[in-house]
């Protein structure tokens, strides 16, 4: 995980144990399209989430810059 400095908030996010993948499920409500594993993890996951947020943010903006 890096410097968040996009200003990513997550006011809730779960994250539960799969039986059938052996890994830590780490989501948001606020993010539903984004879903990170860890199979020793918890806290990795919810890292790993946050680093989707961050890279999603970065692509939205530059996105929304207008052509030069």
């Amino acid at each position: 995980m890096g410097i968040i400095d996009s200003g990513v908030c997550l006011s809730s996010f779960q994250v539960h144990w799969s039986v059938e993948d052996a890994t830590f499920v780490a989501r948001s409500d606020r993010y539903p399209g984004l879903v990170a594993c860890d199979e020793f993890s918890s806290l990795a996951a919810v890292d790993g989430l946050i680093d989707l947020i961050e890279q999603q943010e970065r692509q939205d903006h530059s996105s929304r810059r207008p052509a030069a």
